[in-house]
């Protein structure tokens, strides 16, 4: 009933984003409980190592995605370290099911973070997160499939801003396709059990 009432929940937040940058869906797909969702696209960026990376790397893997960025002062830490510690603690009661998620952290601020400066972001969260940024362009497009937002404040004097941002975690399957979300406020134990529901 709670993934029920979520997915309605972002269903909601996607009309409204996707009013918000004028961008209409017009592809809708039947989820398993008989509501439509159509969340998430292939996508092609930089890595943290600074080669190309396409989602197609993750295909019989399940995605653990985030959007966010490395200044961003509470949020994107918050939520990166309780994808670590609901992964940690899978590992440590089905390490095989924990080994088929891959955590993803996909930044929407390419003026400023740079595979350096993502790689060393990411290496204070699990061992395994994948960091990788691309063209605004290109992140616009794959954040409002994902039904995510985001919009750059003014800069000040000294050139630093803000990113306004949805603060969703997404979990895809292991052929890409949408299965649930979470929320930035939910628990790490939440977190695990809706894990375990769908990967195990």
């Amino acid at each position: 009933m709670r993934t029920k009432t979520r997915n309605s929940a972002l269903l909601v937040t996607c009309a409204i984003c996707f009013t918000i940058v004028g961008y209409s869906v017009n592809r809708m797909i039947d989820s398993d409980d008989g509501s439509t969702m159509d969340i998430g696209m292939p996508f092609e960026l930089t890595r943290h190592t600074g080669e190309p990376i396409s989602s197609e790397l993750f295909n019989g893997h399940y995605m653990f995605i985030y959007f966010g960025f490395t200044h961003c002062p509470a949020t994107c830490p918050v939520t990166l370290h309780n994808m670590t510690a609901a992964l940690k603690k899978l590992e440590g009661s089905d390490p095989d099911a924990a080994e088929k998620i891959t955590p993803i952290f996909i930044s929407v601020d390419p003026d400023r973070d740079t595979p350096e400066i993502i790689t060393n972001y990411i290496s204070h969260f699990h061992e395994r997160f994948e960091g990788m940024t691309g063209l605004k362009d290109e992140l616009m497009d794959i954040a409002k499939a994902y039904g995510s937002y985001f919009s750059y404040g003014p800069a000040d004097e000294d050139g630093n801003y803000n990113i306004n941002h949805s603060s969703f975690i997404y979990l895809m399957d292991p052929k890409g396709r949408y299965l649930t979300h979470f929320d930035s406020d939910e628990s790490v134990d939440q977190i695990l059990e809706e894990l375990i529901e769908h990967t195990t």
